[in-house]
């Protein structure tokens, strides 16, 4: 069987999937993991904003961001047996407009409204995913909890394509908005749960921290962002999976 899952970013199914990711390859199945904004930027064509500047300086990668997190990605989803593959759409943080304008320039920019031209460019985006999309592969995408844009994106293109849709919930942003996942099975979807064992665990923890520039992003260190991952997953009762009914 043949999985492919969708992750906004670099570290988003290594986040909120891990250990499902693991066993699913352990248990015989081959794992793709697509990592939509995945293009690099070019500096000398539409300078970083001042936002994504700073975050280069939080994530202590200079402008070699986006190399830096694709040798993470790389890491991280051999610590998950998974086959990676990278898509040429940018970052949100470096998406702009012909006079170098950026679409999102602020945090709170990162969990408003799809930008008009985002919005525009789902068909054609949705349209060359079907062309590269397995017609028997089971595909998964983030519910897009927490709002953030390139959540939003990737679900949106991703119901574009026909293609039957399990769903997972994006982690640790479900932490900060339980309330959308409750609807959920108020409005008929139903829930798959997988659990985890020990080892499971460990790999999920372990495919987190390889994206090590990223762990300042929800945690104060290594050790807090393990300890959050176990939690959750005790919580979880392992990993659930969703599907409109």
């Amino acid at each position: 069987m043949h999985w492919i899952y969708l992750s906004p970013h670099f570290d988003d199914v290594a986040l909120s999937c891990g250990g499902l990711v693991w066993t699913q390859v352990q248990g015989g199945n081959t794992v793709s993991i697509w990592t939509i904004c995945a293009g690099i930027p070019d500096p000398t064509k539409q300078p970083f904003s001042p936002f994504a500047q700073t975050l280069h300086e939080r994530w202590g990668t200079g402008l070699e961001a986006v190399l830096v997190r694709q040798a993470e990605d790389a890491a991280s989803c051999q610590v998950m047996s998974a086959d990676y593959h990278h898509l040429s759409l940018l970052d949100c943080v470096y998406r702009s407009n012909a006079n170098g304008e950026a679409y999102y320039a602020s945090e709170a920019a990162l969990t408003g409204p799809l930008h008009p031209q985002d919005a525009a460019s789902a068909q054609q985006l949705s349209q060359i995913w079907r062309d590269s999309l397995p017609r028997r592969a089971h595909l998964v995408c983030p519910l897009s909890l927490g709002n953030h844009v390139d959540h939003q994106l990737t679900r949106l293109v991703a119901e574009m394509l026909d293609h039957p849709l399990w769903y997972y919930a994006d982690y640790p942003y479900v932490l900060r908005r339980p309330e959308q996942l409750a609807a959920l099975a108020q409005t008929g979807w139903q829930r798959q749960r997988f659990k985890l064992t020990p080892a499971a665990l460990a790999a999920w923890q372990e495919a987190v921290s390889a994206h090590s520039s990223q762990i300042s992003t929800f945690w104060s260190d290594e050790l807090a962002m393990r300890l959050a991952i176990a939690d959750y997953a005790a919580h979880e009762d392992g990993v659930g999976l969703w599907r409109r009914n």
